[in-house]
């Protein structure tokens, strides 16, 4: 079967992309355990990022080919989808900082709270606007990546994929070229140890997130069908050579990264959608994997407050590492059964209530929404 047969026809659950969304999760706290086994969770943050464009831009796109993208409501759920577990965790982090940092002013705790749930952490970050409570807060600059991104997206593609779809493709096509050749400037050119832009940037650290919209309008038209099945079977190769990434240091050259991560992304992404039951994706939707790609939001949230505080109990150590787990797992889960998923009910469009729980990976649509909302023609969070 072909690859225009396997998704745009097969519209049911994935659940090797709740796999994805664990594996990224892993790789982000292999690099924020206490004792650190992984040097650069940045390649998890550039995993979110693809999977994210691909799962939008397929529900997007599906709302547009039913007639038009219904902007507000698409809003309206990315809130109920991700306001409710941040505001949580940035309340307790408020606390927490106003009670255990005595030597912080009130100013210097709410400055950085408010970037957060605003979501312009990365702006600050990335014209070194550094804030005194650093870590308790910082982690938010993925999130504000992503919805800086999505709060364009739904008026380009209203303007260029309602116009033509092809010529649609061909404009990302060229945004990815423009941020690739940016990325790898960054990282080839020069002998920086640190670029807050090349971090943080939004320009730097959009190629994933097109890489993974631009696959999601390919596959949806069918296109390269014979190209994207021959690169499926690499996906069992790309799953290990994640952690492997993971593992160098590299940590100086970010945009190497984003390079390299994405195209690791994209091969996983293709093995787990066009051939859902080959290894990879058999692999990727075992329990202990989708499990992990459920809660992966909620974890992201919370095992930064863990870890500090795991690190102020026991530093460095194992024992770190399984006070940090067991912290952070409970506080998860927590937030995503008794904040998360209630409250998304309760806030989401009537039309949306009755989907799934909230998707964790930062602000993407779980697997099974995106085949149960083909049919009302809705765009997912």
């Amino acid at each position: 079967m072909g690859t225009a047969d396997v998704l745009p026809r097969n519209r049911g659950h994935h659940p090797g992309l709740d796999g994805i969304r664990g594996t990224a999760i892993l790789l982000v706290l292999g690099q924020h355990a206490p004792t650190r086994p992984l040097i650069d969770g940045y390649v998890g943050v550039t995993v979110f990022f693809c999977l994210s464009g691909y799962l939008v831009t397929t529900m997007l796109v599906r709302e547009l080919q039913a007639g038009t993208i219904e902007v507000r409501a698409f809003f309206r759920r990315r809130a109920a989808r991700l306001f409710p577990g941040l505001l949580a965790v940035v309340a307790a982090t408020i606390v927490v900082l106003l009670i255990g940092r005595p030597d912080l002013g009130v100013a210097q705790v709410l400055a950085p709270a408010a970037a957060s749930v605003t979501y312009t952490t990365s702006l600050f970050d990335w014209t070194d606007q550094a804030f005194a409570t650093k870590d308790y807060f910082n982690y938010t600059w993925s999130l504000s990546i992503e919805e800086q991104f999505y709060l364009l997206w739904p008026f380009v593609l209203l303007w260029a994929y309602r116009r033509s779809p092809r010529a649609c493709a061909a404009l990302v096509a060229l945004f990815i070229g423009v941020t690739l050749a940016l990325d790898l400037y960054l990282g080839l050119s020069r002998s920086v140890k640190y670029d807050q832009h090349e971090y943080f940037g939004s320009d730097t650290n959009a190629l994933p997130v097109l890489v993974g919209s631009l696959l999601g309008i390919v596959v949806l038209n069918g296109w390269l069908s014979r190209t994207v099945r021959r690169l499926a079977p690499g996906a069992l190769l790309a799953v290990p050579l994640l952690p492997v990434l993971a593992h160098r240091n590299d940590t100086y050259h970010p945009s190497l990264v984003i390079v390299a991560g994405t195209g690791l992304a994209l091969v996983t992404l293709i093995g787990v959608v066009t051939q859902p039951r080959a290894a990879a994706g058999w692999l990727l939707s075992t329990a202990p994997m989708r499990w992990l790609g459920e809660r992966s939001y909620s974890i992201y949230l919370w095992n930064v407050l863990a870890r500090i505080a795991a690190l102020h109990l026991l530093g460095h150590t194992v024992a770190g590492d399984v006070v940090w787990i067991a912290m952070f797992v409970v506080l998860a889960e927590m937030s995503f059964r008794f904040v998360e998923r209630p409250l998304r009910a309760k806030l989401a469009p009537r039309s949306d209530v009755s989907a799934p729980a909230p998707c964790p990976a930062p602000d993407e649509p779980t697997p099974s929404e995106l085949g149960s909302r083909v049919g009302s023609g809705r765009a997912s969070l």
